[in-house]
This record gives structure tokens, sequence and C-alpha cells, in this order.
């Protein structure tokens, strides 16, 4: 997030404005990472004030940290750049949310010139670190994309490309049983053509695009990671 936020910086972050959220694990350690699971509350959210907005700064849990309770994975700090609805796609390094261009915060924060002088990554190049971490999509940094961020309610058809798009999300962030056979997709048991979203979910990315680990590696932000909004 450099320059907009530096190490060593204090951050104030409102837990209430999208809504408090119940602690999966209430059997913790406070200020520590020992936690007993006996008790696991399912995902609980308050009344909150507003919704996420694109540009939000936001705090949350980072989703790839299966293994642990939501509530102990590692706390992330990003910019919201597409919420649940949207549909984001990078192009030559511009980020562009359902076909409009967006503002690039590195324009405000170091010289154009350093901008203009980057050098892209080629539309072909891939690497397994970019999501969705599969050699048969190939996205990097500077082309990625159009991605749908799913919205709660919202429903996709179940082809091969959105099953290695959507397959983890389906799976681990919504907590289904998810196997495959063939061409056939199973969850939880059920044979399914097409799945309903339960939550909505978040594209972010750190100001300093060129080097920020972010939804561009690991994907989408889900609303029970959530943990406020940074005070500006």
């Amino acid at each position: 997030m450099n320059n907009t936020l530096m190490e060593g910086d204090y951050i104030f972050v409102n837990k209430f404005i999208y809504g408090s959220r119940i602690p999966f694990t209430p059997l913790s350690m406070p200020f520590g990472d020992a936690f007993l699971d006996w008790i696991d509350i399912p995902y609980t959210r308050f009344f909150g004030f507003q919704k996420v907005k694109a540009n939000d700064i936001l705090v949350f849990n980072l989703p790839t940290e299966i293994n642990l309770p939501i509530d102990h994975r590692q706390e992330y700090v990003k910019r919201c750049i597409a919420i649940s609805g949207d549909t984001v796609e990078i192009k030559k390094g511009i980020v562009f949310v359902n076909n409009f261009e967006t503002e690039n915060p590195e324009d405000c924060l170091f010289s154009l010139d350093v901008n203009k002088n980057r050098i892209l990554m080629d539309s072909n190049a891939y690497s397994p670190t970019f999501f969705p971490n599969n050699s048969t999509i190939k996205w990097n940094a500077d082309f990625f994309g159009p991605l749908y961020i799913p919205k709660k309610g919202s429903q996709i058809e179940l082809t091969k490309k959105n099953i290695t798009l959507y397959k983890r999300i389906i799976q681990f962030n919504e907590v289904n049983l998810f196997t495959q056979k063939n061409d056939s997709v199973f969850i939880n048991s059920k044979y399914c053509t097409s799945y309903v979203f339960k939550m909505d979910y978040y594209f972010v990315m750190g100001d300093n695009r060129n080097n920020s680990i972010d939804s561009r590696f690991w994907g989408l932000v889900p609303e029970d990671h959530l943990i406020g909004k940074v005070f500006e």
C-alpha cells in the first residue's frame, strides 16, 4: 500500500461500519494465536451502517489460509477495486471495472515517468502464482480477466472455465463438498449444472500495484473475511 500506508504507520479500523463480526472461535487467547476449536460459531454479522464501496481501504483475513479459523488468518490491508456484481479486467496494466477505466492510485503517489517506463508483462506470460493458479487460464498482473465478482444470490453456469475460476470459493469459502467426474459436477453429492453464491465477494489491490500481492495472486475476498474499513 506504499505510499498511502507506510511501514510503521498506525491505522484506525472501523469494525462496525460494515457490521461487526461475531468471533468464529470465542475460546481464544487475546493478542495471541492460541485458540480452542471446541466451539465453532457460524458466520454472523450484525447490521452495518453501509455497504462496501469501490476505493474503500479494507482490513480482512487472508482467504487462502484454509487450515486456520477465519478470525485467526493473517490480517491484510488493501484497497477494494471491484465489489460484488462487478466485472474486473486488467489490460496493459490498466484496471477496468464494468468496462470503465479506473483511476490508478500510483499516478498520484509516484512519478508518472516511473509508470511510463515500467515494462509490462507479456499478455501470454503465465506463472502459477497468479489467480486462478491454473495453466488453462493464463492471467498475470498486467493482463487479467475478465472476472465476474460473485454477489450473494447470483448464479453461474458450471462451465469448464467457471469451475476453474470458482471451485475454490464453492469448496472452501462456502463450505461445500465439491467433486467432479469427467464433465459432471457434484456439490454435496448432488449433480449440478449451476451454482448460486451464498456470500458477496470483493476484488482488492494494493495502491503500489507493481509491488503488491493481492487478488491478482490469491483471488477474491469473501464477506465473512472482512474485519473493517480503514479511516483515511
